[in-house]
């Protein structure tokens, strides 16, 4: 999804007890490589379960807004329907994915056997946020939002204490000054995690679209992704908190770009984003990215 790569597990196939190390050593090189897995298991009925996990936390997640978009894609492109004895009952396609953050539905707009579209419903992670705390905050020295577990930085104010940040084109300089805030929130929040959610955003951004967005998620280990569901998400719940994007009764869409490269924020790809708000609070989230694809499929032997 936008440069934003996940692996697909039988998690039938995984020995209980290993699905941790087996997800691991899957998502780092030489092997297959990505930035999440999920191991995945039939739920009984349309639905499946997922057990996720991110190189950046070296554990499991409770949930992945990528995810649901490569396996909206998956489900109806390859034989994964099959394998997992799904059907398509309707039109569009939907499929619940049961993780620990909660039920994600997943829409998929199809044509010819192909997944044109797919709509992520994200309200579980979005009440996995507010439970966790939605909080303003200062970050060494910089205006930062916590939401829930994802850290959420607006570029401007970054700059407003960091003037020589840039963000088009991150250099040492600026992954050292993006890893000191980083560092300033976790130690302040959750203490002994060296990685970490992260979402830069933009809000002027290059191609007439709401924003630009990248998400530095473990700098020093070299983990920025170019684009993440979640987090653009979690940008969506801070913009509205504090008050820099307004909604047109109660409803918001907004545009982001990203895919680029991991080294500059925004890219060529859209991240389109759907929320309710009631009382300055998200209560919904949908969103859909423009690029999905399936790079490969096949066995792996750890």
């Amino acid at each position: 999804m936008g440069g934003n790569e996940i692996v697909l597990l039988d998690g039938e196939r995984v020995p209980e007890g290993q699905e941790l190390s087996v997800g691991l050593a899957l998502l780092d090189p030489p092997n297959i490589r990505g930035h999440q897995g999920a191991l995945l298991y039939k739920g009984g009925g349309n639905r499946l379960r997922a057990k996720i996990i991110s190189v950046s936390s070296r554990g499991f997640i409770s949930s992945c807004g990528g995810l649901t978009q490569v396996l909206g894609k998956v489900l109806l492109e390859t034989d994964f329907m099959r394998k997992f004895q799904l059907r398509i009952d309707k039109l569009p396609v939907e499929f619940e994915l049961e993780t620990d953050a909660g039920d994600f539905t997943i829409i998929i707009e199809n044509h010819n056997a192909k997944a044109n579209r797919v709509i992520s419903v994200m309200t579980p992670f979005v009440e996995e946020c507010y439970h966790i705390g939605v909080t303003p905050m200062e970050a060494a020295g910089v205006r930062v939002m916590k939401v829930g577990k994802v850290l959420v930085v607006d570029g401007d104010d970054l700059r407003e204490v960091y003037p020589d940040v840039n963000l088009d084109q991150i250099d040492k300089a600026t992954m050292k000054t993006l890893s000191t805030v980083q560092q300033s929130f976790l130690a302040a929040e959750f203490p002994g995690q060296v990685g970490g959610d992260f979402a830069v955003y933009d809000l002027n951004p290059a191609h007439g679209r709401n924003g630009r967005v990248i998400f530095p998620h473990n700098i020093t280990a070299g983990h920025i992704e170019p684009s993440c569901g979640t987090g653009t998400v979690a940008v969506g719940i801070a913009v509205v908190e504090s008050g820099k994007v307004s909604p047109d009764e109660g409803k918001l869409e907004l545009a982001f770009e990203s895919g680029g490269s991991s080294s500059a924020i925004g890219g060529p790809d859209v991240t389109e984003l759907q929320l309710t708000v009631k009382d300055r609070r998200v209560t919904d989230a949908r969103f859909s990215h423009s690029f999905v694809e399936i790079i490969a499929t096949g066995e792996a032997w750890v």
